[in-house]
């Protein structure tokens, strides 16, 4: 059990996730600030996320995607295969 106030260990899965979130927030050529238009997450969130250093909330995730115009169940089959 973790201690309250640690920080967790991040596995492949939510790394995979958060670069696939960098490269397309790449391809489309868009600031924090139009991420956060066009999803609805405030920028530190997604900074957050994108980082990968904690875990993506499943609604942020979500929002993320949409946003974006990501397959979201896509992106978790391709995560879940690292897991296996």
């Amino acid at each position: 059990m973790t201690k309250p106030g640690s920080r967790k260990a991040i596995g492949p899965a939510t790394s995979y996730i958060a670069g696939e979130l960098r490269a397309q927030r790449a391809r489309l050529g868009w600031s924090f600030a139009e991420l956060e238009e066009r999803s609805g997450v405030p920028t530190s969130t997604a900074d957050r996320a994108l980082r990968g250093k904690s875990g993506i909330p499943v609604e942020i995730l979500i929002q993320l995607c949409v946003g974006m115009g990501m397959d979201v169940g896509k992106l978790l089959q391709e995560a879940s295969e690292l897991s296996e």
